[in-house]
């Protein structure tokens, strides 16, 4: 009955957890054109967007923030 309840009300609170964050893996099973990922983070920071690289997450992931554009 607890199980139950706790997940109704984690259903009902999901709709109001949004991402700031994108994660672009680099990994060698998620990512198969790193070209591609390298052009949308020099894009979003040529957009004045911060961007951090994870050097030690996933072959050196990119991590953007998530704007409108």
């Amino acid at each position: 009955m607890i199980k139950k309840a706790l997940i109704a009300i984690l259903l009902l609170f999901s709709h109001s957890a949004f991402s700031s964050f994108i994660l672009i893996p680099m990994d060698d099973v998620s990512q198969t054109n790193h070209l591609k990922a390298y052009g949308i983070t020099y894009w979003s920071l040529q957009k004045g967007n911060t961007a951090k690289w994870l050097l030690n997450y996933q072959g050196g992931s990119f991590l953007l923030e998530d704007n409108e554009a």
